[in-house]
C-alpha cells in the first residue's frame, strides 16, 4: 500500500509540476497579449477618436483574421508530383594574386606598422 501512496504521490508532482509550467507559460503570453492589445487600443483611439475607433479596430482585427485563416488553410504547391531539378554549382578559379597586387588588409597592416615606427622615432 506504500507503494500505491509513493506512486500517487510522485504522479501528482509530475502532473502538479507540468501544470505550475504551462499554467506559467500561458499567464506570461495572456499577459504579454493583452498589454499589446491595450496598446494598440490607445493608439487607434488617439488616431480616430473614440467613436470611430472601436469600428477600425474590428475591421484591422478581421483582416487579420482572414490573413492567419488563409495562412493556416493553405496547402504547400510545389511538392507533390514537382519535377526533381538539379543543382549545378558553378565553381570560379580565382587567380593568384600577382605582384603589385594590394589588398585592404595589407595596406591596413603596412600603416601599421608605418605608424609604430613614427611613434618609436619621436
Amino acid at each position: 500500500m506504500d507503494i500505491l501512496a509513493w506512486l500517487w504521490w510522485a504522479v501528482a508532482s509530475v502532473v502538479s509540476i507540468a501544470w505550475s509550467l504551462l499554467w506559467f507559460l500561458l499567464g506570461g503570453w495572456v499577459s504579454t497579449l493583452a498589454q499589446i492589445a491595450v496598446l494598440v487600443g490607445i493608439i487607434f483611439f488617439y488616431k480616430y477618436g473614440w467613436q470611430r475607433a472601436p469600428a477600425e479596430i474590428a475591421a484591422r482585427v478581421s483582416t487579420l483574421g482572414r490573413f492567419v485563416w488563409n495562412w493556416a488553410r493553405q496547402r504547400e504547391t510545389g511538392t507533390v508530383g514537382a519535377p526533381r531539378v538539379e543543382v549545378r554549382e558553378v565553381v570560379r578559379t580565382v587567380r593568384v594574386k600577382e605582384a603589385g597586387d594590394i589588398n585592404v588588409s595589407s595596406l591596413l597592416n603596412v600603416l601599421v606598422f608605418l605608424g609604430v615606427a613614427l611613434l618609436a622615432m619621436s
